[in-house]
């Protein structure tokens, strides 16, 4: 009874959180302009749309771009925390890891209210660094947290057997240590970019009217009315997340599989 019970919940759980989903993949191929129910025809109409929208693709341009140079800062930030946190003990560790995991655990809208109010104090202006910056900051609890697994997993053994046979601090790290735990460095980076593709809050608060990301652009038509152009840009955001976290998830488990 117990377990028909718990099943039940359970694939209610996962109809509440995927049939919303699959409603949106499905209705991407509708070849009406109007979002129904049953769908008469299946075509790729609104996917050739989007991509002969010049707006939503240089919104898509700036995401990437992001993305991509966030991740690569995030990235190291988080390997150069998680070495201090790891292989270091020094005075006001706690505190460290504390700062480290606080953007992780913040409502969004509270960072973005916040780093706002901090780039206008400084004068600093709003565009693309302050999304880049904005975008970094959310990234780096979660780049820090995998490589700090990654770190503790690795088998330390490695790198005295290697410092045993005259190898320096640097060359340790750089031929043993990072080899080690690329897995958690790639993962952690999967991680990173697929945030910064969707982050949206921090993003509204920090952009500029030059720097416009794809999920602000989304929201932009969709104050409009809900087109089958926004589901097929919807679909394709599924896709490369479901596959970026699928990837990254491989890689950060595999060593402990």
């Amino acid at each position: 009874m117990t377990r028909w019970v718990l099943g039940t919940f359970t694939l209610f759980v996962y109809a509440m959180v995927y049939l919303p989903i699959a409603l949106v993949v499905i209705t991407s191929f509708n070849q009406d302009t109007i979002t129904t129910l049953p769908i008469e025809r299946l075509d790729t109409r609104w996917y050739a749309e989007l991509f002969n929208d010049t707006k939503t693709l240089q919104s898509l341009w700036t995401s990437l771009q992001v993305g991509v140079v966030s991740t690569a800062f995030a990235t190291v930030l988080g390997l150069l925390s998680a070495l201090a946190i790891v292989r270091h003990n020094f005075r006001g560790k706690s505190l460290f890891m504390l700062l480290t995991v606080m953007p992780m655990l913040a409502p969004g809208i509270i960072m973005g209210v916040s780093l706002l109010l901090f780039a206008r104090y400084v004068g600093f202006q709003t565009g693309f660094v302050a999304v880049l910056l904005g975008h970094i900051l959310l990234s780096l609890p979660y780049c820090t947290f995998i490589l700090i697994s990654s770190l503790a997993r690795f088998d330390r053994s490695l790198e005295e057997a290697a410092r045993g046979l005259g190898a320096g601090e640097f060359s340790v790290l750089w031929r043993v240590t990072l080899p080690g735990i690329m897995p958690g460095i790639i993962g952690a980076a999967l991680f990173a970019f697929t945030i910064s593709i969707g982050e949206f809050v921090v993003s509204f608060f920090l952009t500029s009217a030059g720097t416009t990301t794809l999920p602000i652009r989304i929201y932009s038509i969709v104050k409009v009315g809900i087109t089958p152009e926004i589901n097929a840009v919807s679909t394709l955001i599924l896709a490369a997340t479901l596959l970026l976290s699928a990837t990254a998830l491989r890689l950060t488990w595999s060593k402990r599989n």
